[in-house]
């Protein structure tokens, strides 16, 4: 299962950020996810095994295609090797589908060419299962393997994250990373119950959680 933290905190400085990732050193944690601001910072205080994931267009997806790419581009070059892209709901939501898969092709094609990972983030609160089925479905049909069920902005559940991911895999078979934090015990049981491809949490404590009752369950 792969393990992702990610560090949203608008409200974090340099320093605490600097602490944070110094204890994810001491824990299992696959990728990291920070703001475009804050990519240098983490490649140069985290190992070279962790990778440096951002979000684009984050957290609304209201830009257009055009200054989305410009965003990327930027992201890349300061050394994110994963891109996470925020699916735009205009689009989806007014069923503008050949809008939505040439925002898709354009931004795989970029990724392809300098060799970084693309994923797409949706958003189950705000869509109806028929349309998440519909976005996925497109995203899997155009080359994107990984999606996120959620942005992780709105309150959410971890459990309620895990359904959705569950409901759209029973139509699109593809890999789903749950985005919540976790609490407690029942929680992790959950989610190793459920087997999911991968979780990404907000706090060090989460991710303390779920590795240390891994063995236990």
């Amino acid at each position: 299962m792969i393990v992702e933290f990610s560090a949203y905190d608008t409200a974090t400085s340099d320093e605490e950020l600097k602490e944070i990732f110094k204890e994810l050193q001491q824990t299992h944690v696959d990728n990291v996810c920070v703001f475009l601001s804050h990519i240098k910072l983490a490649r140069a205080n985290l190992a070279e095994n962790i990778k440096i994931s951002t979000s684009i267009d984050y957290p609304l997806a209201i830009s257009d295609t055009k200054t989305r790419l410009i965003a990327i581009e930027s992201a890349i070059k300061q050394g994110a090797q994963i891109i996470n892209i925020v699916a735009q709901p205009y689009y989806l939501c007014n069923r503008k589908y050949d809008k939505f898969r040439d925002d898709i092709k354009q931004t795989l094609e970029l990724c392809q060419k300098h060799e970084v990972a693309l994923r797409y983030i949706l958003e189950y609160r705000i869509f109806t299962y028929d349309l998440l089925y519909k976005a996925s479905q497109i995203l899997l049909t155009s080359g994107i393997n990984t999606i996120y069920p959620s942005t992780g902005y709105l309150l959410d559940d971890i459990n309620d994250n895990i359904l959705a991911s569950a409901l759209i895999n029973k139509k699109v078979p593809i890999n789903i990373i749950c985005n919540g934090n976790i609490w407690n015990i029942g929680q992790v049981k959950n989610i190793y119950k459920t087997k999911l491809f991968g979780i990404k949490v907000n706090s060090t404590n989460a991710l303390k959680l779920l590795q240390e009752n891994k063995l236990n369950l």
